[in-house]
């Protein structure tokens, strides 16, 4: 045994006890641990080539200043700019946008890029972000989501007027069933948080990526997890929606249709007319229910996207009461399929854009059935000004019209109600935003 007043058995002892320390059981003492630390939220520098030029790219586009969008997230992103091309410069190009979207990046890479960036140079409305699916090979889905929450409060920090619409992370087809289980779960927790925040949207679009057994295909996802351009397209078309109401409400204009139900509104007649999906609201054949605002409006400025089937027949109504033809007691604003057949005898005051039996549109503006079309309306006194897809179709004022008022009374009206027709089933609406003038 080791006599312990030796200097051998002391040093013995010294390192026996040192070893103990650091094992965590020595004498009894409690066990020291090193705090956990979720790495998805700690802001970590990316030193490869590619990220720095990009980050380069980055600080001097914002010294351009003029940014409207940002979109935020990794190669998924970062790849509008490739394979999305085309569908981003129709969605986007026109809106000023700034892709920051870097292949590879991780939460915490992304929290650092915007610790780096001078955001303070620019004032933009909306941010779109998708980010996550690169912290599922490392991280718990908790990890991920409060790594997701992160961005998004950097982001409410650093541009507080910005508003920001957070997607949940989209699918992928090369990755076992449990790390696709995990990235639903990380969503499902990030989106949850979110939702506090009024100027914070959740999305999860992930289902328009998938076929009819929820698989990810290669049309859609060339390599099963980066989108094609009809993979793009896609998501471009479930976004517009609400990115268009969001920049809207960024510039002054109030949502007149929530996208999710019928709130404020009510149908006119049959109410088995009217449907609502994916932010549209479409009409059925069966009935021929007009949908009216629950509120009257007197002078504003409306805009709204609405789509007519072949043949189709509609119509936005302004200023109207909920009882007799709106199109009469009040005043509507065509919306027609000009081209059809069935309408090759119209009058001039029946086109698209027109207001009906009153001032023809001109020049007509109109784009064929099943294409997207845009109406802005101005309506101030009896003064109208109607713009159709981009082009002024009608600049005038109802008090030049009272000849007719024996038969069309609505041109008197000073306020009422705001509708959509559809006199067929077919007719699509959506982005129906007003601003009211005072």
């Amino acid at each position: 045994m080791c006599n312990r007043s030796s200097l051998r058995c002391a040093i013995l002892l010294v390192l026996v006890a040192a070893l103990a320390a650091t094992a965590g059981f020595y004498s009894g003492s409690a066990v020291s641990k090193r705090p956990y630390v979720n790495s998805a939220i700690i802001p970590v520098q990316r030193t490869d080539v590619g990220m720095a030029e990009q980050q380069h790219g980055n600080h001097l586009r914002l010294k351009e200043g003029k940014v409207d969008m940002l979109f935020v997230g990794d190669s998924i992103t970062m790849y509008w700019n490739v394979h999305g091309k085309k569908v981003w410069d129709n969605y986007y190009g026109k809106r000023n946008p700034l892709n920051l979207g870097i292949g590879g990046d991780q939460t915490q890479n992304v929290l650092w890029r915007l610790d780096d960036l001078n955001l303070e140079d620019i004032q933009p409305k909306l941010a779109v972000v998708m980010i996550g699916t690169n912290n599922s090979h490392n991280n718990t889905a908790a990890e991920m989501a409060e790594g997701v929450e992160a961005v998004v409060k950097r982001l409410r920090t650093r541009l507080p007027m910005m508003r920001i619409l957070l997607l949940a992370i989209f699918p992928r087809g090369d990755v076992e069933a449990a790390k696709l289980q995990k990235l639903r779960d990380a969503s499902a927790k990030f989106g949850s948080a979110v939702s506090f925040d009024p100027m914070v949207e959740y999305m999860d679009i992930g289902k328009i990526f998938l076929n009819d057994k929820g698989e990810v295909t290669e049309d859609i996802m060339f390599d099963l997890l980066h989108l094609s351009e009809k993979g793009y397209a896609l998501e471009a078309e479930a976004l517009e929606p609400t990115i268009t109401r969001l920049l809207a409400m960024a510039d002054g204009w109030t949502p007149l249709f929530n996208a999710k139900d019928f709130s404020g509104w009510e149908a006119v007649g049959d109410k088995s007319t009217w449907h609502e999906k994916g932010g549209v609201l479409y009409t059925e054949d069966g009935g021929n229910a007009w949908l009216s605002t629950d509120k009257e409006y007197g002078d504003f400025d409306l805009s709204l996207e609405f789509r007519v089937p072949k043949g189709g027949n509609g119509g936005v109504i302004i200023r109207a009461p909920r009882t007799g033809d709106p199109a009469v007691e009040g005043s509507r604003i065509q919306v027609i399929d000009d081209y059809d057949e069935l309408n090759k005898d119209l009058k001039p005051h029946e086109h698209s854009g027109s207001v009906y039996a009153t001032i023809p549109a001109a020049p007509r503006a109109s784009k064929p059935f099943g294409e997207w079309q845009k109406m802005d309306i101005h309506m101030q006194g009896q003064k109208i000004a109607i713009t159709l897809n981009g082009t002024r179709v009608v600049d005038g004022d109802m008090d030049g019209h009272m000849d007719m008022v024996n038969d069309h009374p609505g041109l008197r009206r000073q306020s009422g109600h705001i509708g959509l027709q559809g006199q067929s089933g077919g007719f699509e609406y959506r982005n129906v935003l007003i601003r009211e003038i005072k």
